[in-house]
């Protein structure tokens, strides 16, 4: 019996799913309605992002929603999976048609839920842009007992801001 509740225990103690894409989308931006689309980035513009967000890309496969207004394309919600310790995190990144950050959910993440940086610190990223990208220790400050998650998370908003700068702007208007 004491197995089993350890057992119970430990599964209850790491994360996953959190919250479905579209729930989320629904929740911060009921103004929308949205387009799931996929895409592979081509190779030269893989490199270019890399070489703005001074860093490397761990594929080149993409899901984003379009938030779509009237038809409109209004903006972008990338959909970012990137390992934090040992485990996958994905989050999502919403930004206006001009590639400002407007909101970062957190949709799965596999390590110990205490690792998820607070509501809070994810608010610090509103209005980044590719002109004005998250780094960590200069305009995005380092989460205590976060650390891993704090650095996984600016990285990809930093990677998501030249996504959108430079391929979805122009591929999904």
């Amino acid at each position: 019996m004491v197995f089993l509740v350890v057992i119970l225990l430990y599964g209850l103690s790491y994360g996953g799913l959190i919250i479905k894409p579209e729930e989320a989308l629904k929740n911060s931006f009921p103004q929308y309605s949205f387009e799931k689309k996929n895409f592979l980035l081509p190779k030269g513009i893989k490199e270019k992002v890399e070489k703005a967000s001074k860093s490397k890309l761990r594929s080149s496969i993409f899901t984003v929603y379009l938030l779509k207004k009237d038809s409109r394309t209004e903006g972008y919600a990338l959909l970012h999976s990137h390992r934090v310790r040992t485990k996958n995190e994905t989050v999502l990144i919403t930004m206006d048609k001009n590639c400002r950050i407007k909101d970062i959910e957190v949709i799965a993440f596999y390590e110990p839920p205490e690792y998820i940086p607070p509501d809070r610190w994810f608010k610090i990223f509103t209005d980044k842009s590719p002109e004005n990208p998250p780094v960590l220790k200069k305009n995005i400050p380092n989460v205590t007992g976060a650390t891993l998650s704090s650095i996984a998370v600016t990285k990809a908003s930093r990677q998501a801001v030249h996504i959108c700068e430079l391929f979805l702007k122009e591929q999904f208007r």
